[in-house]
């Protein structure tokens, strides 16, 4: 069975990352199927049971991406005559005509808590993905013979928004996979009387690292300064940001490993202010490492928590709000766990794969697969 990947949009951040454990489950589990996988970079191996077509044309420019999704690329996936054409990228060739499955992880058009502006530089590149590259992700979840999300949310506002039937999306919960063997691997990181929070999160507009900053200046005008956050980028990154305070409590500490990043999930508290997310990745992984967890009051927070009790929930566009609960915490401090097993009661799988699996049955079941 020939199936072709389609990624060209992957390049960073939770695009490459899904693109990179999908390709790792390819080349561990499904070596009975010949997988192509198109790409817009050279950012994966080609393998016995895996070729790897690089089309840097395609990702140019924004007219050339636009022009292969709407027309030239149908006829590109037909001459590599797939069994099924398997997309990671939200949006499906127009007007290909064969079975087609669409994995869809981008929700800015389908959440509702803000309206990006064409009219502010900060905001239009996520206005241009909520209003128009989302119409063409809603004509190819119209398109596709079955739509694979990461969670109920998801499907819930997918379906809505376009209309099409319950038995043609699937809902598969990503896996979380915990990178130790046991407690003693944790590495800690506790700081003395200073609690440490903790933020791992990208360069992106929604992720809402004002937030944090604004709750910090609140809490210095109270006379607070034992504590420190941590993020994970450098300093400029968001060039936005530079109309706010410098403060000594936030820490800018660039990309860190995994492990460290679990590491603190444990030692520290995460601060999670983001207000858009399909899934919401550090969440889910700080409550499998038993974490105290201050999470946005959003929908998808609340799906990924349901039942966990180390956490506090905030409004993400009040501030005071956050550095009320950083208060609280700050004078009565965090609770720690001794077995980062003995925590949850989502299914948080540790058999590497699972999810991938499922998407790789759900690809080979579609009508006109053989």
């Amino acid at each position: 069975m020939r199936i072709v990947v389609d990624d060209i949009a992957a390049s960073k951040t939770g695009a490459l990352s899904i693109l990179k454990d999908f390709y790792n489950y390819v080349l561990n589990c499904e070596k009975e199927h010949e997988w192509i996988f198109v790409l817009g970079d050279d950012l994966l191996e080609e393998k016995e049971n895996v070729k790897v077509l690089i089309r840097k044309d395609v990702k140019q420019d924004r007219i050339n991406r636009l022009r292969f999704d709407l027309k030239t690329g149908s006829e590109y996936f037909s001459q590599l005559k797939p069994d099924v054409l398997f997309s990671l990228q939200n949006t499906l060739p127009g007007g290909y005509k064969g079975p087609q499955v669409l994995y869809v992880h981008q929700p800015l058009g389908y959440q509702t808590l803000k309206k990006f502006s064409l009219l502010k530089s900060e905001e239009r590149e996520y206005a241009i993905y909520q209003y128009f590259i989302g119409r063409l992700i809603d004509s190819s979840v119209k398109r596709a013979d079955k739509v694979i999300v990461q969670t109920e949310w998801m499907k819930r506002a997918v379906i809505k928004k376009t209309g099409i039937s319950e038995d043609k999306i699937v809902k598969v919960l990503p896996d979380i996979i915990v990178p130790f063997e046991t407690d003693e691997e944790v590495r800690s990181y506790e700081n003395g009387n200073t609690v440490n929070f903790f933020y791992p999160a990208g360069e992106i507009l929604y992720k809402n690292h004002a937030c944090i900053i604004e709750a910090v200046g609140i809490l210095r005008e109270k006379g607070i300064y034992n504590f420190s956050v941590s993020f994970t980028m450098d300093k400029g990154d968001l060039t936005y940001l530079n109309r706010y305070p410098s403060y000594e409590q936030i820490k800018y500490i660039g990309r860190i490993p995994r492990k460290e990043v679990f590491g603190r999930y444990r030692d520290e508290v995460l601060i999670f202010p983001s207000y858009i997310e399909t899934f919401g990745y550090p969440p889910a992984e700080a409550r499998a490492m038993g974490g105290n967890i201050i999470a946005s009051d959003c929908e998808f927070c609340r799906e990924v928590l349901r039942g966990y009790d180390k956490v506090t929930y905030f409004d993400p566009f009040k501030p005071e709000q956050l550095a009320n609960v950083m208060e609280d915490i700050i004078i009565h401090g965090i609770k720690y766990i001794t077995d980062i097993k003995e925590n949850s009661d989502m299914q948080m799988k540790v058999d590497k794969g699972c999810s991938w699996q499922r998407v790789a049955e759900i690809i080979k079941s579609v009508k006109g697969a053989v």
